[in-house]
């Protein structure tokens, strides 16, 4: 795997703070960019808060340094996703109420109803990102994972900072997205998205920290540097669509349902289970596996969007 540090030209996003209340505004800039940059649209505080209760649970399960001298979390030595130990911590963290109360939060709820219209599903598989030191996410594409309607609308929030030159979010901005992307499996088992020289510019983000928020279309390829620095980052991911457009039973679950437990479970001792409804009528579609993931592309029916311009005759 290659890091994404310094390569290709970058660009530089617009704060779009300002039209927040603008939907015809915000849709254009979309279609544009495939994503939106929003300063401080969440109170500081909460994600303040968030990051205290995740603080908790990963030391809980021995996953941070336990020296209690540093103000960003470090993580322990040893520790790896995908472990037994990885699972139970992972488990705990989804427990925490507050990350799904935040979905709801009426500042972002008000800006994915400008953009998607006021007929609003919030995807109840809400994922927790934790990037490593010395670790990196690679380019990849929503829509493969997610799948249901192409304009599923990613708002990636978060709650450690993320500074711009040790390991920060990338989009790629395009004329037109390509569609579904091909994968490449690496050497590490994971798989990235194939991106061509000349298909756009990586837009590199600033500095970001609790309170921002991008928003990112499930058929935009993204990414996160490699992070330099010897702290853990973090940010959640809430995905909101139409509730009038397909969506995927999968999205209607915990992430990593079933390696970790049903709401049932989850939510037990919650304050508030109201973080988990959907509508009553929504249309369930198959999820889409391939035998080769590299054939993946293939297996997905060619996506049409009324948000972004895709372009003819890629997939």
């Amino acid at each position: 795997m290659m890091s994404l540090q310094n390569d290709g030209v970058t660009v530089v996003a617009e704060d779009s703070t300002p039209i927040a209340g603008d939907p015809d505004a915000l849709r254009r800039r979309l279609r544009e960019h495939g994503m939106l940059l929003f300063r401080g649209l969440l109170p500081e505080a909460r994600l303040a808060e968030l990051r205290a209760r995740f603080t908790e649970v990963l030391r809980r399960h021995e996953w941070l340094a336990d020296d209690g001298q540093d103000a960003e979390p470090r993580p322990a030595a040893n520790r790896r996703d995908g472990s037994p130990r990885w699972w139970r911590m992972y488990e705990d963290l989804q427990r925490v109420e507050l990350m799904h109360e935040l979905a709801h939060a009426p500042e972002l709820v008000e800006v994915m109803r400008a953009i998607l219209g006021k007929q609003l599903l919030n995807h109840t598989r809400r994922q927790v990102s934790l990037v490593h030191p010395g670790f990196w996410i690679p380019p990849h594409q929503e829509h493969t994972y997610v799948q249901g309607t192409p304009d599923v609308l990613t708002a990636w929030v978060p709650f450690t900072p993320f500074p711009a030159d040790d390991g920060t979010l990338r989009v790629l901005r395009e004329p037109s997205v390509p569609g579904v992307r091909p994968l490449t499996v690496l050497d590490t088992g994971g798989v990235e998205a194939v991106v061509e020289p000349g298909e756009g510019d990586w837009w590199r983000a600033p500095d970001l920290g609790p309170g921002d928020v991008v928003v990112v279309h499930a058929l935009a390829t993204r990414a996160v540097d490699e992070n330099l620095s010897p702290y853990l980052r973090g940010a959640v991911e809430y995905r909101y669509q139409s509730s009038r457009e397909p969506v995927c039973f999968a999205s209607l679950r915990p992430h990593h349902y079933p390696r970790v437990p049903g709401w049932e479970d989850l939510a037990a001792g919650w304050a508030e289970r109201r973080w988990l409804r959907v509508p009553l009528r929504v249309r369930q579609v198959d999820f889409l596996l391939p035998e080769r993931q590299e054939s993946w592309h293939e297996l997905l029916p060619r996506p049409t969007s009324r948000l972004l311009d895709v372009e003819p005759g890629r997939t």
